[in-house]
C-alpha cells in the first residue's frame, strides 16, 4: 500500500476518533505513526492541500473533503 493510501487512511481513522476533522498532529508525529520520513509526509500531505483534500496549519491538519480522501484507500 502506497503512502498516499496510508496517510488518507491514518488522516480518517483520527478524524474518525476524535469526532473532529481537524487533526491536532505535526508532520513528524504522523510520520512516525506510519513509519516513514518527515519529508514524504510533508510532501503527501502538501499534494492533498493543492488537491483541496485537507488545510494545513501550524500542528494540525483539517480534512476538506473526506468522500475523495476516502477514494484514495480503495
Amino acid at each position: 500500500m502506497g503512502l498516499d493510501a496510508r496517510l488518507a487512511i491514518w488522516l480518517l481513522d483520527e478524524a474518525a476518533r476524535g469526532g473532529s476533522p481537524r487533526i491536532a498532529a505535526t508532520h513528524d508525529e504522523i510520520a512516525r505513526h506510519l513509519g516513514s520520513a518527515r519529508e514524504a509526509v510533508s510532501r503527501m500531505l502538501k499534494y492533498f492541500a493543492r488537491e483541496g483534500l485537507v488545510r494545513l496549519s501550524r500542528g494540525a491538519v483539517e480534512i476538506v473533503d473526506a468522500r475523495r480522501l476516502r477514494q484514495l484507500t480503495a
